[in-house]
C-alpha cells in the first residue's frame, strides 16, 4: 500500500476522532482530510501531476497542515518555505526546488511580497481554506481515490539545509525512506488513537514530519504549539494532557531556566523524545523527574537519513555516566559504522566519523552531484553517508556522540554551516575579510550564538545587520558583529578561528 493510500485508510478508520488542534481550530480526521482533498483537487485543476513537487508557504495554521496532506494525497512531494525566513531565502529555495505550484494560506497570500519578494512567482498559486468546511461530506471521504503513486522513489518532501557555499542544499526524502522510518520508529513508540502529540517545530524542520506522520497514520491527535512555543512545552503538555512530544534539548533547557520543569509536572506524558542536538544527562534527569510516567528516548540522525537514524532509551534507574546522553543503536534496518579518514572501520572504542546506511537514507542531494561525490561513499558493504559527526562505539550504550569534524554547528536544533553565514556577511559588508565563530561553543557541537568579525573596513554595523536580516533566517543571524583591524591567520595563511575564540574568551569575567 502506498503512503497516500495508507493516510486515507487511517482517515476513514478514525474519521470521528480529533486529528489536529491548531490555534482556535480543532478538527476531526474527516474534517482534516476533506480539507486536504480540496487542496488535492485544486492542484489537479491547476494541472499538477503526481510525482511533481509543490511548495508550501503558510503560518502554523489549519490550512498549512491540511495542505501538507493535500499535496501528499495528490501523489506529490511538498517543499516547505518558512514565514520567518527572509524573502530572498524563500525565493532561493523555491527556485532550487523546481516546484511547479505554490500553496499558501490566507495570511501569506495577503503578504506575498513580504515572504517571496516583489515579483510574484511564475507558477500556479493555490490558496488553502483557513478552517474546515462546515457540515459533513462523509461520502466524499469514502469515495475519494488517491492516485496511489506516493511509493518507492517518489519524493515525499524536500527540505533545504544550510550549505557551505552560501546556497541552501536540498535533501529529498522519498516515500520509501519515510515509510521505512515511520514503521521502524512505531515499533519503539507505539502511538495509537488514544495519544495526543505536541508539535513544537516549524514545517521546515524534519522533526515536524515525525509528529505529523506518527499521528495521522495511527489515529492520534496533533497538538500544534504557537510559533516560538517550544520553550513553553511543559506548560502546554500539562494544560492539555498531552501524551507524547519531540523536542530540541536547547528548548527544554530554556524551559528549565524559566522554572517550568518541576517534579511530577507532566504526569500525562507516555513518550518523550529529544533530537536535533546533544542531550545533556543532567537535563534528561530533570525531565524524567517531571515526567515520571514517560519513556524517554534520545534520538539521532541527519536529515539525509530521514529524521532519526538511531535511538537511546534512557534508563531512569541507571542514567548514563557522562555529560552527554549516547545516541545508541540503529533504528529498524539502519546501520551505523565508525570510520577513520581512510574509510576503514576503527577499533572498538576508538573515535571516528559516523557513517550510516539503510532504507531511510536519501538517494542523494537535490541536483548536486559534486556534493553527492563528497558525502556518499560506495564500498563492498553498500552505499554510505558520511555524517561529519564524530563518535565511538560502546558495548553497553551503543554509539557515543563526540562532536563535529567540520565547521557545522547546531543552533536551537538547526544545522548551520558557518561558511554559509560568512558568505552572507561578505555580501552584506561588501568585504571578503569576514569570519564568524560559534560562541560559546559546547563540546558536542552546538552553540548559544554566532559572533561575526569584519576586518579593515569602515562600515556601519547597523547597515550590515539590516542586510543580514534580508539574507539569513533568524537562527543564523550573528548575535554580535565586531570590527577589527585584521583577521588572525595560522601558519598556512588560513583564518585562525581559535584566536578569534580566544579573544571572546578573554573578555569573559573570571
Amino acid at each position: 500500500m502506498t503512503l497516500d493510500e495508507r493516510l486515507l485508510v487511517a482517515a476513514r478508520q478514525f474519521r470521528n476522532k480529533p486529528a489536529i488542534t491548531v490555534g482556535a481550530v480543532r478538527a476531526s480526521y474527516e474534517e482534516l482530510f476533506l480539507s486536504a482533498i480540496d487542496v488535492c483537487k485544486s492542484l489537479h485543476l491547476a494541472g499538477i501531476e503526481p510525482g511533481q513537487l509543490v511548495a508550501l508557504c503558510a503560518e502554523r495554521t489549519f490550512a498549512a497542515y491540511s495542505s501538507v496532506l493535500g499535496i501528499l494525497i495528490a501523489g506529490c512531494g511538498y517543499v516547505p518555505l518558512n514565514v520567518t525566513f527572509p524573502a530572498i531565502r524563500n525565493r532561493q529555495i523555491l527556485s532550487s526546488s523546481r516546484a511547479v505550484a505554490l500553496v499558501v494560506d490566507d495570511a501569506v497570500k495577503a503578504e506575498l511580497e513580504t515572504h517571496l519578494g516583489a515579483e510574484p512567482p511564475a507558477l500556479p498559486i493555490v490558496e488553502a481554506k483557513p478552517v474546515p468546511r462546515a457540515g459533513t461530506r462523509g461520502a466524499e471521504l469514502d469515495s475519494f481515490e488517491p492516485p496511489g503513486t506516493l511509493t518507492g522513489q517518489t519524493v515525499a518532501y524536500l527540505l533545504f539545509t544550510s550549505g557551505t557555499t552560501g546556497v541552501p542544499k536540498g535533501v529529498p526524502i522519498n516515500a520509501g525512506n519515510l515509510a521505512a522510518y515511520i514503521d521502524a520508529v512505531h515499533e519503539l513508540i507505539p502511538i495509537d488513537s488514544s495519544d495526543r502529540l505536541l508539535q513544537a517545530v516549524d514545517l521546515t524542520f524534519d522533526l515536524s514530519v515525525h509528529d505529523m506522520m506518527m499521528c495521522w497514520l495511527h489515529g492520534a491527535e496533533l497538538f500544534v504549539a504557537p510559533q516560538n512555543g517550544a520553550i513553553l512545552a511543559p506548560r502546554t503538555i500539562r494544560a492539555n494532557s498531552l501524551t507524547a512530544c519531540l523536542l530540541v534539548p536547547s528548548a527544554a533547557a530554556k524551559s528549565a531556566e524559566l522554572g517550568l520543569i518541576t517534579p511530577d509536572g507532566m504526569p500525562s506524558l507516555k513518550y518523550s523524545l529529544f533530537a536535533g542536538e546533544a542531550l545533556p544527562v543532567s537535563l534528561s534527569r530533570k525531565w524524567q523527574a517531571a515526567a515520571p510516567n514517560a519513556t524517554i528516548f534520545n534520538m539521532y540522525g541527519p536529515t539525509e537519513g530521514t529524521i532519526h537514524t538511531s535511538y537511546y532509551r534512557i534508563d531512569p534507574q541507571n542514567f548514563f555516566d557522562g555529560a552527554v546522553t549516547p545516541i545508541g543503536w540503529p533504528i529498524g534496518e539502519q546501520r551505523l559504522s565508525i570510520r577513520n579518514g581512510d574509510g576503514a572501520e576503527v577499533a572498538h572504542g576508538e573515535t571516528g566519523e559516523i557513517w550510516l546506511t539503510g532504507p531511510q537514507m536519501t538517494a542523494g542531494y537535490w541536483h548536486a552531484p559534486a556534493l553527492d561525490a563528497e558525502k556518499f561513499v560506495a564500498d563492498h558493504d553498500g552505499r554510505w553517508y558520511r555524517t561529519g559527526d564524530a563518535g565511538r562505539l560502546d558495548a553497553r550504550h551503543g554509539v557515543v556522540f563526540a562532536g563535529r569534524l567540520d565547521r557545522q554547528i547546531k543552533i536551537r536544533g538547526y544545522r548551520v554551516e558557518l561558511q554559509d553565514v560568512e558568505a552572507a556577511m561578505a555580501s552584506a559588508s561588501q568585504s571578503e575579510r569576514v569570519a564568524v565563530v560559534a560562541w560559546p561553543r559546547r563540546d558536542e557541537g552546538s552553540a548559544e550564538a554566532i559572533i561575526g568579525f569584519i576586518a579593515g573596513a569602515k562600515i556601519d554595523i547597523g547597515e550590515v545587520k539590516q542586510q543580514l536580516y534580508r539574507l539569513l533566517p533568524p537562527y543564523m543571524l550573528p548575535a554580535e558583529i565586531h570590527l577589527i583591524e585584521d583577521l588572525p591567520v595560522n601558519v598556512n595563511g588560513k583564518i585562525d578561528y581559535r584566536r578569534l575564540e580566544q579573544r571572546l574568551a578573554e573578555r569573559q569575567p573570571a
